[in-house]
């Protein structure tokens, strides 16, 4: 399947909040859970290639030097990349492309943390050399909080493979990244880096995702992401809940494409009704 051949392009839907229906204990190594429980992650992503989507993202978002590490499994970088792109190629079975999630490390970059741009380059260089071995057919970097970390994954992820670059941030009420940079300065930034789609996830707030989408509708070259949370989470006993219906992420979905928005999905909260609600939507 030829990328960007057709849009809009169908993403898949969560991966973290579904685990954790089937077992996945929430602080846990999530990655090391899915290979202990293959069938798990391989019945979620075939019943999203059911659904409709046209892209499923490998389980490798934390699966970095750093991340690891915090479990004592930084050696594994490679290992883990390998099989767990390894399942959703067979989950996929060649019916939707397998793209190879990378995450945030969420440490300041020098001088305002103690990570300095040699070392984030270097983790990222890793993860991201693994997941071309592995056979991805592309690369998302999503979840961003910082315009200086997603420049230091792209430029890594560009240093190992000419394979298109799917870039997302995540946003706060006020619409700016978590760093304060505004998206249409962000989207800018990412396409004079080549980056092949560029737009937002982990966000929950559609009024807000409108603006911000119809704000860089105007002034995109490239494909715009949305794979929003399924609506803002409600705190129940401590934790987040998101309870969004299918039918009305599928009609706040559908309005969204109309602002402009081409390449869609689901983040927190979503399943594969919710993908399948979103196809008949935007395609059917």
């Amino acid at each position: 399947m030829e990328l960007f051949n057709k849009l809009p392009l169908i993403l898949d839907g969560a991966m973290g909040t579904e685990l954790q229906k089937r077992g996945c204990a929430p602080g846990s190594c999530m990655e090391e859970w899915i290979l202990e429980n293959p069938d798990s992650l391989i019945e979620l992503q075939r019943s999203y290639v059911r659904a409709g989507s046209d892209i499923i993202y490998a389980p490798t978002f934390g699966a970095n030097r750093f991340a690891l590490g915090k479990y004592g499994r930084g050696e594994k970088v490679r290992e883990y990349n390998l099989r767990l792109v390894e399942l959703s190629r067979k989950a996929a079975s060649g019916k939707a492309m397998v793209a190879g999630d990378i995450a945030p490390t969420g440490e300041p970059l020098e001088p305002y943390g103690d990570m300095e741009e040699e070392e984030l380059f270097e983790i990222y260089r890793e993860q991201a050399g693994a997941l071309e071995q592995a056979g991805v057919d592309l690369f998302a970097v999503e979840t961003q909080m910082s315009g200086e970390e997603a420049r230091v994954a792209v430029s890594a992820i560009k240093s190992v493979s000419a394979k298109s670059v799917f870039l997302s941030f995540t946003c706060n009420a006020a619409g700016v990244s978590l760093y304060g940079e505004k998206f249409i300065d962000l989207l800018k930034i990412a396409q004079e880096m080549g980056v092949s789609a560029f737009g937002i996830n982990c966000c929950g707030d559609f009024e807000l995702i409108g603006r911000l989408v119809l704000e860089m509708s105007a002034v995109a070259k490239i494909p715009l992401i949305v794979k929003p949370n399924a609506g803002v989470p409600k705190n129940v006993d401590g934790r987040p809940v998101f309870s969004l219906p299918p039918e009305e992420f599928s009609s706040q979905m559908a309005r969204i494409k109309s602002l402009g928005a081409s390449v869609l999905g689901g983040c927190c909260g979503t399943d594969a009704r919710h993908i399948s609600a979103l196809f008949d939507s935007v395609i059917l």
